[in-house]
Parts: structure tokens; sequence; C-alpha cells
């Protein structure tokens, strides 16, 4: 298996452009979560300082993954203070439920 997982965590009001981006170059499929927490930059007017992010997940080719890496951070990027991160981890297997099968590298795009 050659698919990695990339993680990315960045200011919530950047996501749909963060979205339309990854669409527009074939990507089909990311799970989203809300989170909140402490960088660099905190929110000093809230009680615990922390700011609400989005946290992406995407299973990638290999080959793909630091491209899309770098299409998320120049897209959510806007010139501020902790905007975030992304990270990319290898993938030992990944199962699709729906038809009880390991992903293969096929079943994932990115055009450049």
């Amino acid at each position: 298996m050659n698919i990695q997982k990339v993680t990315a965590i960045f200011d919530e009001f950047r996501l749909k452009d963060v979205e339309e981006a990854l669409i527009r170059h074939g990507v089909k499929g990311f799970t989203l979560h809300p989170v909140r927490g402490r960088g660099e930059y905190f929110d000093s007017f809230n009680e615990n300082h922390l700011i609400k992010h989005i946290q992406m997940e995407i299973y990638a080719r290999s080959e793909h993954a630091n491209n899309i890496a770098q299409l998320i951070v120049e897209t959510a990027h806007v010139n501020a203070d902790s905007e975030g991160l992304v990270c990319i981890i290898p993938v030992n297997d990944l199962l699709w439920i729906h038809d009880k099968r390991s992903a293969i590298d096929s079943d994932f795009q990115f055009h450049p």
C-alpha cells in the first residue's frame, strides 16, 4: 500500500477556499473535525485562551500527499500568527467498509 494521511489544522474561516481548491484538484474525500487549541497566538478575550480551527484529514497516494499538503498551506495562508499546521503520516492499511476490501492507490485522485 502506498497511501498516506494528510492532516491539516487551520482557521475555520478558510475552510470554503480549502475545500474548493481540493475539489478543483480532484480530491473528492476528506473528513472535518471542529477543534480548539492554542499555539503561538491565543485568544486573550476568551477565558481559556483557546481558538477555533478545523482539522481536515485526507487519505492520498504517497506521490500526491506533499502536493495536497502544499495546496492546503497555500490556500489556508493569510499571513497571520498561528495559522495552523499540516502533517503527513504513512498508512499501514486502510479498509473500505462498503465493499470490505483494502484501499488501493487508484482509489485516490489528485490533479496538479
